[in-house]
């Protein structure tokens, strides 16, 4: 009965993944077709601004024929009358506003003058007395018509506005305007349709002759979208009806992302539970060998203690390349395995870190390689690397691209081998010594275990290159938006100013994005100096005062009696205030008011304690283990990288200090910093 219960326990497990799978990708749907109806919205909105200012640019022309005089006293007149004059006036404006033609009636819609008098169309000289633009305008009304002119299939729109001659109704002023002109100033790149009220089609844009049916569809928050499939690809319809115009606008936008977004949920959630799942498997047997393990415990502990000095002082480094093979990024593990920094080989060749053997010509096959069809990844790849200073080391090198983001180029991933190399030379003379049955158990297990070594390894470097990417990809994406906005505003100072601004506003972020991983690898500070804690505390709260006025937050602070002086480094010790501030003022951002802030400054004998303390929602207690661990958060993703705290643990400890967090009975969070007061080496007096 027992044998049964492991395939259960698997059938219930997949069953848990395909759940979890199924219901993220849901989610994931959601969630997409909402900022998809949001994307649409706004879209819709710009387009029918368009068309209403491309139609502001033309219906102004009716209403100055019926301003002429000339035009007035050739109603007047019988029909007899010669209209040369008039149609000259008339081809002067056409040709000066850019319309198709201008045309004036007389109250049964006979044709009496045309800016086309040169070259008449047999169409312009039946009546339209029974064309709705010509009744508007005859009951008094600007007048608004598309008309399907048969000559050659085109569509032309009509405007049209009564003349009036002393309050009396003489005749009728007209502008036509093909839509092929119209067209020049409707820039639009998606499908766009307009219909009347009984749903003929009279003007579009990229979009099929005929739509499938609707499919419906309500999301979570109630919002309606409306989707439709045109040759298998899914759009996303959005519509309005203009009164004035009596017009349904209509477009499209394709909602294939939708569908990727979803499968990529899918496949992360069941990777991930695929993962977990062969961990499990892998610590059940690990389990099941412990009794072989036992029967060699000594040599067994020898062998274990010197795998775990070689994975401790592995080194993995990281450097970007572009589609040349050129550096763009070398990250400090890489910098100082090759002894050169990142100014020193930015734009240079990657070959110039290679030694020479017959190894290289590998990798620098792979390179030749990149940006074309025939590039294959590179994967453990043993080759020599050369220092700055000449000398000659082993490494492991694997080339990938970028998942995703082909923009960015390749990812070179550089292992030292150095020391794995003796310890594997030791390693083998110490497993010779063994029986042959041990040494094949061992060997096995060896190679298990550094398996899940490596997938530790690089699941950390996933971790940390999806944080960075994530977080730096958002602002360029709204980088590339902004500017595609602001070359559509070159004409308008004040708008394209306001884009300038925002785009400043990415790039600071950037800064800080970037600034906390710098700051997250500052070394600890050769010399403390005295830091006036009063004078760092009021500098940090200044710093703070429009977000304390945004958020109405009640600040409680009394300044020390006396001056106390921290050891430490004032800048380093100012940043730890700002981030645990800054902490506090985002966990109570969405916690109703009021919001409270309290900093609180003891003196003991061994030091200077310092409380800062919030009313928010207070620390989840399995975060605690966590808490000052890099790139953990609790925010959502795309608020932060998780370094903030171990920073502020990193600084701490670097100044001989110590930090720890807690909730408050009353609730809320509150963090206390240990430090230590600063002694003059010259007396040996703490000031």
């Amino acid at each position: 009965m027992l044998s049964f219960r492991p395939l259960v326990l698997m059938l219930v497990y997949a069953a848990t993944v395909i759940l979890l799978a199924f219901e993220g990708a849901s989610y994931v749907r959601g969630w997409s077709l909402a900022r998809l109806h949001a994307e649409g919205t706004d879209r819709l909105l710009g387009n029918i601004t368009q068309l209403r200012t491309a139609l502001d640019q033309y219906r102004y022309l009716p209403f100055v024929l019926t301003q002429s005089r000339e035009v007035r006293n050739l109603l007047g007149s019988g029909r007899n009358v010669e209209s040369d004059s008039v149609n000259r006036y008339l081809e002067q404006i056409n040709l000066v506003a850019g319309s198709s033609a201008l045309l004036v009636l007389d109250t049964e819609g006979v044709l009496r003058a045309s800016s086309n008098w040169r070259d008449q169309k047999a169409v312009l000289a039946m009546p339209q007395a029974q064309m709705r633009y010509f009744k508007q305008a005859m009951a008094g009304n600007e007048g608004r018509q598309f008309i399907h002119e048969g000559r050659s299939g085109r569509t032309s729109l009509y405007l049209s506005a009564p003349i009036y001659d002393r309050q009396q109704l003489i005749g009728v002023a007209a502008m036509r305007l093909e839509l092929d002109q119209l067209r020049e100033h409707l820039p639009f790149e998606h499908p766009f349709m307009i219909k009347d009220l009984a749903g003929n089609r009279l003007f579009s844009l990229f979009a099929p002759e005929t739509l499938p049916p609707v499919e419906p569809e309500l999301l979570a928050d109630g919002t309606g979208v409306e989707l439709v499939r045109i040759e298998r690809t899914p759009h996303m319809r959005f519509s309005v009806t203009l009164d004035d115009l009596s017009w349904e606008i209509s477009i499209l936008l394709d909602a294939r992302a939708v569908r990727q977004q979803q499968q990529l949920a899918a496949g992360g959630i069941a990777g991930g539970g695929i993962a977990l799942g062969l961990l499990l498997l892998y610590v059940r047997e690990s389990r099941q060998k412990r009794a072989l393990q036992r029967a060699q415990a000594r040599e067994r502990a020898l062998i274990q203690e010197r795998q775990q000095d070689m994975i401790s002082t592995a080194q993995v480094g990281l450097i970007n390349i572009d589609r040349t093979g050129h550096i763009q990024f070398i990250n400090p593990m890489a910098m100082q395995q090759f002894g050169v920094s990142v100014e020193l080989m930015k734009n240079r060749p990657v070959e110039t870190l290679l030694g020479s053997g017959e190894a290289t010509g590998l990798l620098r096959e792979t390179l030749a390689k990149l940006g074309t069809a025939n590039f294959r990844p590179l994967t453990n790849a043993e080759l020599v690397g050369r220092r700055s200073d000449g000398t000659l080391f082993p490494m492991m090198v694997s080339v990938r691209g970028m998942a995703h983001h082909p923009e960015l180029g390749y990812l070179v991933t550089v292992i030292d081998i150095s020391r794995r190399k003796r310890l594997e030379q030791a390693l083998r003379e110490a497993n010779e010594s063994l029986e042959q049955k041990v040494t094949e158990r061992t060997r096995a297990l060896e190679e298990a275990q550094s398996e899940l070594v490596q997938a530790g390894k690089l699941a950390a470097l996933g971790r940390m290159s999806a944080s960075v990417v994530h977080e730096l990809n958002q602002p360029l994406t709204a980088i590339r938006t902004y500017l595609a906005i602001a070359r559509r505003q070159i004409e308008n100072p004040a708008m394209l100013a306001d884009n300038m601004d925002q785009l400043e506003g990415l790039v600071d972020r950037m800064a800080l994005i970037t600034g906390q991983l710098k700051t997250f690898a500052y070394r600890k500070p050769e010399k403390l100096e005295p830091v006036a804690l009063d004078q760092s505390i009021d500098q940090v709260l200044a710093l703070f005062k429009g977000r304390f006025d945004e958020m109405q937050l009640q600040l409680e602070y009394r300044s020390p009696s006396g001056a106390i002086y921290l050891a430490g480094d004032q800048a380093r010790f100012e940043q730890v205030l700002i981030n645990l501030i800054k902490n506090a003022c985002d966990a109570m951002q969405h916690e109703p008011e009021p919001h409270r802030l309290e900093i609180g400054v003891k003196e003991r004998d061994d030091g200077v304690c310092i409380e800062l303390s919030d009313n928010g929602p207070g620390i989840d207690p399995e975060s605690f283990d966590q808490l000052f661990e890099p790139f953990f958060t609790t925010k959502e993703v795309g608020s932060g990288l998780g370094l903030g705290l171990a920073i502020v643990k990193s600084i701490v400890r670097d100044l001989g200090g110590d930090i720890d967090a807690f909730n408050r009975p009353e609730g809320g969070a509150c963090f206390r910093l240990r430090m230590k007061r600063y002694t003059d080496p010259s007396n040996d007096e703490e000031l």
